[in-house]
């Protein structure tokens, strides 16, 4: 992801990340509005997350510790309980 290529793909894709962030934050400000005119209650965001993005991460192959481009296309990427990168309680 050195290369020009790589480069253009990855400034491509935080655009699109960046274009996705916004789009819901305002579907989902439209929608606590709504709610909140039709019942008084207030909604809080708990979780937001793209799903379609590729993240540079080290990963182990083939015995080797390697920094790898991976595209999880439809998912998130999912941690163990007690992985240093989650909160202490999870």
């Amino acid at each position: 992801m050195k290369g020009p290529e790589g480069r253009a793909y990855l400034g491509a894709m935080a655009a699109a990340a960046n274009y996705g962030r916004a789009n819901r934050q305002l579907l989902s400000d439209a929608a606590r509005r709504v709610f909140r005119r039709a019942t008084g209650a207030r909604l809080t965001l708990v979780y937001d997350v793209s799903h379609n993005l590729a993240k540079i991460e080290t990963h182990t192959v083939a015995g080797a510790r390697r920094r790898l481009c991976v595209h999880r296309k439809g998912a998130t990427r999912a941690f163990p309980p007690g992985h240093p990168d989650l909160p202490r309680d999870l």
